[in-house]
């Protein structure tokens, strides 16, 4: 099994082979402790875990202060994995490569130069931008809090009606940058009086989906990746998703990967580091 205590969600799997058979989030749960393994665990049983006994399975935690969590837990034993390693092991599987860029859209973002044939799982760079800033900025300025809502209601509205363009700004494109492309992110929200809630819905999308494809764009070129690997729950929503792949276009850069299950990616790397850790 794997637990990764993140910020916001608490996400608990449990793997047999190589795959998740069974997955469970808590959100909002606060700093990783004993009683909120032993309160994750029981909703993972709760759920969906009539495959297999659990007793005695090895439990790979990380994230959070699960450093701080002892060896044991009942019949357990806690693997503490480092969070770079989870979050490679998670996106590697899940995408079925052995190298990339795995970049964990969370709250914040984080981005591991990953290596499974070489073991190699290194923090390469990240961005404070994420999910959280998506959600405080959305909060303050729609009154919606909810990434999910957030995301949802930006596919029905256009980031041209809050952004400023090159077009708008230069009278033209900048070097292989079109026209179109984003000169300032909510660049005409201090001339607007009542921007449309989906355009600037859309607005703050772009505006988190640009920075963290922009920084992924740098991070995979300085460290030799061949391509990118998007996981966490940031890079499930589709509208984060287009915003991305268009940046990539934009730079004639191949797509990045959007596996299924990116949400439980970094607990899932953590089952996979406990199953390969040497008792």
């Amino acid at each position: 099994m794997g637990v990764d205590f993140g910020l916001s969600v608490t996400d608990v799997v449990k793997a047999s082979g190589g795959e998740v058979i069974a997955h469970a989030a808590r959100h909002r749960p606060g700093p990783a402790s004993v009683e909120l393994l032993r309160s994750v665990l029981a909703d993972l049983e709760e759920g969906a875990l009539p495959v297999g006994d659990t007793n005695g399975a090895r439990i790979g935690v990380t994230g959070g202060r699960s450093r701080e969590l002892p060896a044991r837990f009942g019949t357990h034993e806690l693997v503490h994995v480092r969070e770079p390693e989870a979050v490679a092991r998670g996106g590697l599987a899940l995408a079925e490569v052995a190298r990339a860029l795995v970049v964990s859209c969370g709250t914040g973002t984080a981005m591991v130069a990953a290596d499974s044939e070489q073991q190699r799982y290194e923090h390469a760079s990240g961005t404070a931008v994420g999910g959280g800033t998506l959600e405080g900025l959305a909060k303050h300025l729609l009154g919606m809090r909810d990434a999910s809502a957030v995301a949802w209601l930006a596919l029905q509205g256009d980031a041209a009606g809050v952004d400023t363009t090159l077009a708008e700004v230069l009278g033209g494109g900048v070097g292989h940058l079109p026209p179109s492309a984003t000169a300032v992110n909510l660049g005409r929200l201090a001339q607007l009086s009542a921007p449309e809630p989906a355009d600037l819905a859309a607005g703050l999308v772009t505006l988190v989906g640009q920075t963290i494809a922009l920084v992924s764009l740098n991070a995979a070129k300085v460290a030799h990746m061949p391509q990118a690997v998007f996981v966490g729950r940031l890079a499930e929503f589709e509208a984060v998703r287009r915003v991305v792949r268009s940046v990539y276009e934009l730079y004639g850069v191949p797509a990045p990967v959007f596996p299924d299950g990116a949400g439980m990616a970094t607990a899932f790397g953590a089952a996979l580091a406990a199953r390969s850790a040497t008792r």
